[in-house]
Parts: structure tokens; sequence; C-alpha cells
């Protein structure tokens, strides 16, 4: 199995930051517990989700194209469009959101040695 990761974000986290976050607590480290409590809790708010999907490869071509495709951006560009729909623009309005694709290369390593097989050959 090779596990891809999608995961969209907000790109800009300052803004919502500044204008959400504030304390009026007397003390220094009351204070910084009360802003990093409220921070966690807007960034919490403002998670848009992500997927993970655990992929099956049968044939060593199609493990190579994913992963030549996942190096290039090509991949990215795939998903942007299925990801990134009208609905979620609406609700995110005028905020960037930006898509985050991952694949540990450990597991197309590992993907690679199983389809070869122990004598460089692919399995059947």
């Amino acid at each position: 199995d090779v596990r891809l990761r999608v995961r969209a974000e907000y790109c800009d986290h300052d803004a919502a930051l500044r204008g959400g976050v504030s304390s009026s607590k007397p003390g220094l480290a009351e204070r910084q517990f009360d802003l990093f409590s409220q921070a966690d809790a807007l960034l919490r708010s403002r998670d848009l989700g992500a997927i993970v999907c655990d992929i099956k490869f049968s044939d060593l071509s199609y493990l190579d194209a994913f992963w030549k495709d996942y190096l290039s951006g090509a991949l990215l560009e795939a998903l942007r469009g299925v990801f990134i729909t009208d609905s979620l623009r609406r609700a995110v309005g005028s905020e960037a959101v930006e898509l985050l694709v991952s694949v540990d290369e450990e597991d197309y390593a590992e993907g690679r040695r199983r389809l070869l097989g122990d004598h460089g050959q692919p399995l059947r």
C-alpha cells in the first residue's frame, strides 16, 4: 500500500490570529496561556480536513508512474481540481486555500520491493 495524504489548508493564518486572539489577563504566564488557548481553538476551527487513501498497485509501471507524477507536481495539479471545489470556495469566502499532498518515499520503496519480489522479477 502507498498512503496518499491530501489536506486543504488556509494560506494565511496570521490575519485570523491577529484579529481573533487577545488577552487582558494580568500576569504574563496567564496571558500567554490564554493567548495560546485562543490561538489553538481558532486554528482548530479553521481546519478544512484531510483525506488519507491507501492505494494498492498490482503493476510496477503504475506505481512508478504514480510516483513520477507525485514528484513532478502533476498529481497535486490533478487532485487540486477534485478537492478545491466550488462549494469549498464558497465556504472559505475570499481566503486563499492551498492543497497539500504527501506520499512517503518509504511507502513507495516498499511497494517497489514487493512488486519486484525477491528475484527482481514482478510478482504474478
